[in-house]
């Protein structure tokens, strides 16, 4: 066989073990995409009490709850299959739920605002639209600010209470140590906090240095009875009807009022997010290494023939 035709058949070798590896990564027959594009995050749910009552109180980590994120509408019919199915599986769950209503541009949904929309939009938008989906696309729910599932129709052969049970299974916890603390005092409008926390960087899904958190003050009301729901549901549970940042120690605040009884209550969420070292020599050899072998080959094909000619003109 001439040189030209092995080289052209080692240089697809290598395009095609390279195309094999890459589709290796990112073929996967879990039933969720990332929730959050391009990083590696999550976020869990730290400590809730009622908004109507001071309140003064500690929580470590290790008694925080996975939260489950829910972006809904009051006229998304197709919800209802996908909301009555995480109500069956989280039962045995230590869990935290909390619902996002379309809010831009909605003409029936009363219960969003531009500060719960901002926080799906940036946070988890990306995402749905890198899967191909809108944004805002009703009903997605998320886990532990790391698993997305997008529709109510799951994959053939299994059920949406097995595939949300699968994501809850695969939960682990934040690469946060279990002993930070976070103390907080509600009083008459007022709400000041102290995060005392370590990183964990064992419990890292990547090859992470450092750890970032970042803390949420969420306002969700238990339950609110809406008839012109065209979905048809009238009470609606769990509505999360404000999200602000908490930067600083202390903010003066005032919850949005209960839509029609005095069930709001304040949850406090943590997103963590991961710094990614980069990778070094040693760590990038295995990946490389059968190209590496190929490219030799290539080589000593293309070398060899010309030592020969010159011994034989010797």
């Amino acid at each position: 066989m001439e040189i030209k035709s092995i080289v052209t058949i080692l240089l697809f070798s290598i395009l095609g073990l390279s195309l094999g590896a890459n589709a290796s990564i990112i073929s996967s027959d879990d039933p969720w995409v990332d929730a959050t594009e391009g990083i590696t995050s999550g976020s869990t749910a730290i400590t809730w009490f009622p908004a109507n009552q001071n309140n003064s109180s500690s929580s470590t980590l290790d008694h925080a709850q996975t939260i489950i994120e829910v972006y809904t509408a009051t006229w998304c019919e197709t919800c209802i299959p996908a909301e009555e199915a995480l109500n069956a599986t989280i039962t045995d769950y230590n869990v935290k739920v909390v619902k996002y209503h379309r809010h831009l541009f909605e003409t029936e949904d009363p219960f969003g605002n531009n500060n719960t929309e901002g926080r799906w939009l940036s946070r988890y938008g990306p995402s749905a639209v890198q899967a191909d989906f809108n944004a805002r696309t009703p009903p997605t729910v998320i886990f532990g600010g790391e698993r997305m599932h997008i529709g109510s129709y799951p994959t053939a052969g299994v059920s949406l209470e097995e595939e949300y049970s699968t994501s809850l299974d695969s939960i682990m916890r934040p690469p946060i140590s279990n002993s930070s603390e976070f103390t907080f005092t509600w009083e008459d409008g007022t709400f000041e906090w102290s995060w005392n926390w370590e990183e964990d960087t064992t419990a890292c899904r990547s090859n992470c240095d450092s750890i970032s958190t970042e803390l949420y003050l969420m306002i969700v009301e238990d339950t609110a009875f809406f008839p012109e729901g065209s979905n048809g549901e009238e009470y609606y549970h769990r509505i999360l009807r404000d999200v602000i940042p908490l930067g600083n120690s202390s903010i003066d605040y005032i919850p949005p009022q209960a839509w029609d009884e005095d069930d709001v209550s304040i949850l406090i969420v943590m997103d963590w997010q991961e710094s990614q070292s980069e990778e070094t020599f040693l760590e990038v050899i295995p990946s490389l290494a059968v190209e590496l072998v190929i490219l030799s080959l290539v080589f000593t094909a293309l070398i060899t023939p010309t030592e020969a000619k010159k011994r034989r003109v010797q």
